[in-house]
C-alpha cells in the first residue's frame, strides 16, 4: 500500500463528487480496493501483535481470526472474478484448463482438483505455474496468495476452488464486462 493513502481525503473527494453530481465509478473502485488492501495489512499487524504480546492475547487473536476470515472471503470473490475474466477473454490459461472440443475440463484440471483435495499445495502451485507459463501469462498476485502456508488447508482449497469455479463455471457476461473496463 502506498504511503500517501489518506482515507479521510478519499472520502471527502467522493462526497464532493456526489455533492457536485459528478460521481465517478473509478473513485469508488479505488476506495474499495484500498479498503481490501488495508484489510491484509491489518491482518499482518494483528498476527505480529498476537505473536509478540501477552496482554489481551485472546482478544487480539479473536480480532486476528475475524479479519483473516473477512480477507479470505474477499480473496475468494477476487479469485472467482479473475477466473471469469480469463475465461471470458478466452485466454491461453483458460484453454489449458478447459477442452473446448470435449466441452469439459481438461484432464489436468481433475488432477489439480485431486491434489488440492489432498492438500498438496506445492504440486498444485507447480501445475498452475506450468500452465500459466505455457500460456505465456503471469500468475496474478491474488492467486499466488492462495498458496500462503499461513492459510489452513481448508482455506487453500476454498480459494483455489473459487478461482477454478470462475475459470470453468458459467459466466455473467455483464459482470465480467464491468470488471474488464477497470
Amino acid at each position: 500500500m502506498s504511503d500517501n493513502f489518506n482515507f479521510d481525503e478519499m472520502m471527502n473527494s467522493i462526497r464532493e463528487q456526489i455533492k457536485n453530481e459528478e460521481v465517478k465509478y473509478e473513485s469508488f473502485k479505488k476506495l474499495i480496493d484500498r479498503y481490501k488492501e488495508l484489510g491484509f495489512h491489518i491482518q499482518k499487524l494483528l498476527e505480529y501483535a498476537v505473536k509478540n504480546t501477552k496482554e489481551d492475547n485472546d482478544k487480539l487473536n479473536n480480532l486476528y481470526e475475524e479479519i483473516k476470515e473477512e480477507n479470505i472471503a474477499n480473496l475468494c470473490d477476487q479469485l472467482r472474478a479473475y477466473g471469469e475474466r480469463l475465461r471470458f477473454r478466452n485466454s491461453g490459461v483458460y484453454e489449458r484448463f478447459y477442452d473446448k472440443n470435449k466441452n469439459a475440463p481438461a484432464g489436468m484440471t481433475f488432477r489439480l482438483l485431486e491434489l488440492s483435495r489432498l492438500g498438496k499445495r506445492d504440486e498444485v502451485f507447480y501445475i498452475i505455474l506450468r500452465e500459466f507459463a505455457t500460456a505465456q501469462e503471469e500468475v496474478d498476485e491474488k492467486l499466488a496468495m492462495a498458496f500462503n502456508p499461513k492459510y489452513s488447508i481448508e482455506s487453500f482449497r476454498t480459494l483455489l476452488y473459487s478461482f477454478l469455479s470462475g475459470l470453468l463455471g458459467k459466466i455473467n457476461k455483464e459482470e465480467v464486462s464491468k470488471d474488464e473496463r477497470e
